[in-house]
């Protein structure tokens, strides 16, 4: 996890671990090496973090409308900017699929419901305007990586938007009760960070939000992931079987926790397979219990 995020407009350098770090600059250099621009570029709230980047194949007019995927960034809460989603672009885009890259408000000046709060805004606003790009509002299927990907569970969770076809969250933390751990540690930046108040941990938590959820989720991790990722990714797809709820996930073989996400740059990865798989066609439809 970082130490330190990166201001939007570049004022402020990025600091973090030597993992986080290589993995800043990875993303960075697989960005500016893509080639496809957006079409749109839309804000679904007044702070300049508050966006979404719209990409669609270069084709013509597809016969069907294409199905979307919406994607927030990583980063701890604290860090990131579309830098480390662009590089998707183009993998997304020839599967063939719209994608709709997210940023959202950091921490610590935005304190957690806010980034909930954005991808409620974010999905609310894609649904509504994404058939003006060749999207299917309804073959939606929302993701993130990491800190984004608990971001996106907690937006299907919270039943606040309307329902997506499918939730796919990557090496994301799906348990933040962390406790009495030190503010210095990983896990204790959440509190130092993130929370108001210590006891905002479990309303954080996708495992301790699953009452009424329809939505299938695909649960994605490294098998050489954080402890905490691969205990509370395996921990999430047990009560999600065990409530009777849609679920499937992968461990990728010697993959640490930004790899799963870097990888996404090639359009032949599995989790592409996966991702066609549960967007499905056109008239399926996933709804969550009233």
């Amino acid at each position: 996890m970082a130490e330190a995020g990166i201001a939007r407009g570049g004022k402020q350098a990025y600091s973090g671990t030597e993992e986080a770090m290589a993995y800043d600059r990875a993303a960075r250099a697989l960005s500016d090496r893509s080639k496809l621009k957006p079409v749109a570029v839309l804000g679904y709230g007044k702070d300049p973090a508050q966006k979404t980047e719209i990409y669609r194949p270069h084709a013509a007019e597809p016969r069907e409308p294409l199905p979307v995927l919406v994607f927030l960034h990583g980063g701890a809460w604290i860090a990131g900017d579309f830098q480390w989603l662009r590089f998707m672009a183009e993998a997304v885009v020839a599967q063939p699929a719209i994608f709709a890259a997210v940023t959202y408000r950091l921490a610590p000046n935005h304190k957690w419901p806010s980034q909930l709060e954005d991808g409620i805004g974010a999905l609310r606003l894609i649904q509504a305007r994404i058939s003006d790009y060749g999207g299917d509002p309804d073959r939606i299927v929302l993701a993130g990586h990491s800190a984004g990907g608990q971001i996106a569970a907690m937006t299907v969770l919270s039943r606040q938007a309307a329902p997506v076809h499918a939730c796919m969250p990557i090496s994301a933390p799906m348990d933040l009760r962390y406790g009495g751990v030190a503010s210095d540690t990983g896990k204790g930046r959440v509190y130092r960070f993130l929370f108001r108040a210590a006891q905002d941990d479990a309303g954080a938590s996708p495992i301790c939000a699953l009452a009424c959820n329809r939505t299938p989720f695909h649960l994605m991790w490294g098998a050489c992931d954080f402890d905490h990722i691969r205990d509370s990714n395996a921990r999430m797809c047990d009560a999600l079987r065990a409530a009777g709820q849609p679920v499937t996930s992968t461990i990728e073989p010697g993959a640490g926790h930004f790899d799963t996400h870097l990888r996404l740059s090639s359009p032949n990865d599995d989790w592409y397979r996966a991702f066609r798989d549960l967007a499905g066609r056109p008239g399926r439809s996933v709804g969550a219990c009233a």
